[in-house]
């Protein structure tokens, strides 16, 4: 298949099957990440992620990882769940999920979410203590109700249990790290230039993700009676400046 410049594709659940085809790209590079992305971040993330879904209070749980993919960072995640007592159920493609490797302990559910929210409640009636959903809801959006999918996973939770999701594309944040002294100093040395970054904060972006879709996210939560908070990315995550997760606690 050769190689894809990942900057001038469209992203989305078809294409990733494709990528988990093509034996070109690199682990990182078939989850739709240039490698200088991710490749030394992992270790950062995966605390990140497992600070924010409380892992060392959940001795016995039961993970749902929606969008999982098949890199090291998903080894790790699995691995890390392992370690606190913590059982895996991974969803991605079927040709995704088939690049993770059989040496790691984990449930498979083959689909795309919240299509197979019915098969992921049969796998486990009683539901999922933790759910993760990390760096994909800018590509689930593109092709599902935003809200379908928010209340598939609040259906998915037992009472009680929470879910994240995380590493959020946010256009409102973006603009204005970019508008700031820190985003243009930040810009110029990424691009080596003099030139400060064009901002412009009315531009209609369609298919984007920005403050009005969170605050949307958040207000279906508190609908459907549960607490939901937009929270930040750590200083130690490459794209904490642009980017924001979504903590999920279902209370009834």
């Amino acid at each position: 298949m050769g190689k894809i410049d990942l900057a001038k594709v469209e992203l989305n659940y078809e294409r990733f099957r494709e990528f988990a085809k093509n034996r070109d790209l690199s682990e990182r590079e078939r989850i739709g990440f240039p490698e200088s992305y991710r490749a030394g971040y992992e270790e950062a993330i995966l605390k990140d992620i497992a600070a924010k879904l409380e892992f060392g209070f959940r001795k016995g749980a039961r993970l749902l990882d929606i969008g999982c993919g098949a890199s090291p960072m998903t080894s790790a995640i699995i691995k890390a769940a392992n370690d606190a007592d913590i059982s895996a159920v991974m969803n991605d493609s079927s040709e995704m999920l088939s690049l993770i490797s059989d040496d790691l302990l984990f449930e498979k559910l083959p689909g795309r979410f919240p299509e197979v929210l019915d098969q992921a409640l049969e796998m486990h009636p009683e539901g999922y203590d933790l759910i993760l959903c990390y760096s994909v809801l800018h590509y689930i959006i593109l092709e599902t109700s935003i809200f379908d999918f928010i209340d598939a996973v609040c259906l998915a939770l037992k009472p009680g249990g929470s879910a994240l999701i995380g590493d959020i594309p946010n256009l409102s944040k973006r603009r204005r790290f970019f508008a700031s002294e820190e985003g243009i100093a930040f810009h110029k040395a990424f691009m080596e230039t003099d030139l400060p970054p064009e901002v412009n904060h009315f531009e209609i972006q369609r298919n984007a993700i920005d403050d009005a879709v969170l605050g949307a996210i958040v207000s279906r939560v508190h609908a459907n009676g549960s607490d939901a908070y937009i929270v930040p990315q750590p200083r130690s995550l490459p794209m904490f400046n642009r980017r924001d997760d979504i903590l999920i606690q279902r209370r009834l």
